[in-house]
């Protein structure tokens, strides 16, 4: 019996037995994490995290590590910029009732699409387990949220389960067996001079 036949069944299960993978995830001190960062993390993401890690889902859909010291936040799971937040274009919403219930300051990034979205958390409850996504579509210039987990987000994206799909790159959409590479396998095969992403 495997590892992932050992865990209940659930999104991360269905994701991993979905995605063609060799990763054997990031160790992450999530107490370091939590002190550096001021928050916890929610459960799936640091799941996610220890069987896939930080990577992409065919070039199109990447996952953020947190920042693990204070220096370290290039690239990593942060808030939305203060210039960002300056941008009257930052603070629009596909939806009324999600403008009056959340604000872009609650917003924690932990993704990014090759459309240029920006996946985020909105972290206003104290419970980290009930974030709900919030998605910033470069193609509407608007906040859209989804009250899933960032497991269930993902996975829904690729049986194609939302009625429209949440991102402004559709090419995960429905695709059978999408592959996932960590940033470091990504590197390795540059580094030897293969595409890391072959079509």
């Amino acid at each position: 019996m495997t590892e992932h036949e050992t865990e209940s069944k659930g999104p991360l299960s269905d994701l991993l037995d979905l995605v063609v993978h060799k990763s054997v995830g990031d160790f992450v001190d999530w107490d370091v994490a939590e002190a550096v960062n001021g928050h916890r993390f929610p459960t799936d993401y640091m799941e996610f995290i220890a069987h896939l890690g930080e990577g992409s889902f065919e070039e199109s859909l990447g996952i953020r590590l947190p920042a693990l010291a204070a220096s370290d936040t290039e690239g990593r799971v942060c808030p939305i910029s203060t210039e960002a937040l300056a941008d009257p274009l930052t603070g629009q919403w596909t939806d009324t009732d999600a403008a009056a219930a959340y604000t872009v300051k609650d917003m924690l990034i932990w993704g990014e699409t090759a459309g240029a979205d920006t996946l985020c958390w909105i972290t206003s409850d104290d419970d980290p387990d009930a974030w709900p996504i919030a998605v910033y579509s470069r193609g509407d210039l608007a906040w859209t949220v989804y009250p899933c987990t960032l497991t269930e987000f993902i996975l829904r994206i690729i049986r194609g389960d939302f009625n429209e799909c949440p991102i402004s790159d559709e090419s995960l959409l429905g695709m059978e067996s999408p592959r996932f590479l960590t940033v470091r396998q990504e590197k390795e095969l540059m580094d030897q001079g293969i595409n890391p992403w072959p079509y």
